[in-house]
């Protein structure tokens, strides 16, 4: 009976231990995900197999295993690498203007293209005057046009 109750506190501690490791590997994942690989550039630390990357998988496991939370890690590339090593970067200084950006261009597009817009619509509404005896003249040279082709050929 105690070889029994031994052989499952061993496998229970066995279990739980290789569900710790799950979930830490998990979290190192997780983490590499908001970091960007500095070799590959357009892949996350997670997802590239250069050998920076898995230096960089490594370390993030050693600082959780030291009790550091994710902020505290993400700090950490961030002090050596800069800002540009995250993913999605802070929205401040340089980065807010990337974030913003886009949107002012665009409010600016729409609001060039209504005032555009509107002027046309000004201009169609109000009608053309024209000089009377232009009108005539144009008239006088329709006419002739439609009698008929010319025998100048």
């Amino acid at each position: 009976m105690n070889r029994f109750l031994l052989a499952s506190l061993l496998s229970l501690a066995i279990g739980l231990a290789a569900a710790q490791e799950l979930q830490l590997e998990k979290q190192v994942f997780e983490i590499g995900r908001q970091l960007r690989c500095p070799v590959c550039v357009s892949e996350s630390v997670a997802d590239s197999n250069a050998q920076i990357s898995i230096e960089m998988r490594q370390l993030i496991q050693e600082q959780l295993e030291e009790g550091r939370n994710e902020r505290e890690i993400l700090a950490f590339f961030q002090e050596r690498y800069g800002d540009w090593i995250l993913l999605n970067p802070p929205k401040r200084g340089l980065h807010l203007v990337v974030w913003l950006l886009p949107v002012l261009v665009g409010l600016g597009g729409a609001f060039t293209l209504v005032v555009l817009v509107r002027r046309w619509l000004k201009s169609t509404a109000t009608p053309l005057e024209v000089d009377e005896t232009e009108l005539e003249r144009v008239r006088a040279e329709l006419e002739h046009a439609s009698e008929g082709p010319s025998k100048s050929l």
